[in-house]
């Protein structure tokens, strides 16, 4: 990605969920932007420390009023809370409309939301609620905001063996696994953010769709097979549909389960008719570079060298 400049008066940025991996590169990107002072939200009790570049703001999600206090002055904020604290972002964001926030990001980075058959999905039913309250939110209050999706972070995927185990050479193609769908590396994803922010006026309440290139999981075994990492890989092929039936038989009712919501997400990442073939318009406002041949291949062979 190209140098950015902020186009209007978004400074002050707050992150939550700053200390995983996708949050720790948001803070990372918005700091060496240079274009804002950013704040990290730790919690009580924990030992979060921010990076050189950040200061810290300690927060409590059950007491409105430390979230306020905390966000009190910020221009924006961008949640990248995991999906079992998704729905902490609704004081977050009651919190953000009292403190006076412009621009709220909810932690998306992954299927496209706006699609009819991912917002049906189960394992999305709190993320769906997310957008529909900040939305009302929005309506009532003025504070706007942006959805970042992004469908497979595919670095973040490959660690941790979804489609292919790079050290066990071991693939495991979805629905034949043919279908080119949009990827793209954590870290980009993460100056996404950045840039969103310094777009701040054409990325207003609306969601951008971002990706590095358009690869299907049979081109990314190929890629892999090209490294040499084994002799002989193994492949399975799951049927999605098939695989969420078997799931569903013997769940019980109100517990949630972890093996069909890992199951969902693939469904949305990877099904044709969910809305993963992403265009070229948001790489090109938001200055992401497609990624070629090599960069897919470099990217696994550094993978395949950590998990050695």
């Amino acid at each position: 990605m190209g140098p950015i400049t902020t186009e209007q008066n978004i400074r002050n940025v707050a992150v939550a969920g700053a200390t995983g991996l996708l949050g720790s590169l948001v803070l990372k990107a918005l700091i060496e932007s240079g274009q804002f002072n950013v704040t990290m939200l730790g919690r009580a009790g924990r030992s979060d420390s921010p990076p050189p570049g950040a200061q810290l703001a300690i927060v409590d999600y059950s007491n409105t009023e430390s979230l306020i206090k905390a966000l009190h002055g910020q221009d924006a904020v961008v949640s990248t809370l995991s999906r079992e604290a998704t729905l902490l972002q609704i004081p977050l964001i009651d919190a953000a409309v009292a403190a006076g926030v412009k621009r709220f990001l909810p932690s998306e980075f992954g299927a496209n939301l706006q699609n009819p058959n991912v917002r049906k999905l189960e394992n999305y039913k709190n993320k769906v609620q997310v957008e529909d309250y900040l939305e009302e939110r929005s309506r009532a209050s003025g504070i706007t905001y942006t959805y970042i999706y992004n469908n497979v972070l595919v670095d973040w995927a490959t660690e941790k063996g979804v489609v292919l185990n790079l050290k066990h050479g071991h693939a495991c193609l979805y629905n034949g696994g043919e279908q080119a769908v949009s990827m793209i590396t954590v870290s980009t994803a993460a100056q996404a953010v950045a840039a969103v922010l310094t777009r701040s006026q054409d990325t207003k309440n609306r969601a951008v769709r971002i990706h590095e290139g358009l690869i299907s999981q049979r081109q990314l075994l190929d890629y892999a097979k090209e490294l040499e990492l084994h002799t002989e890989w193994r492949e399975d092929h799951v049927d999605l549909d098939e695989l969420e039936s078997r799931l569903r038989e013997g769940q019980e009712p109100g517990v949630p389960n972890l093996s069909l919501f890992h199951a969902y997400a693939v469904k949305g990442a990877f099904s044709e008719g969910f809305g993963n073939q992403f265009g070229e318009e948001d790489n090109r406002l938001l200055g992401i570079q497609p990624w070629t041949a090599d960069d897919v291949k470099k990217m696994l062979a550094r993978i395949a060298s950590s998990t050695a």
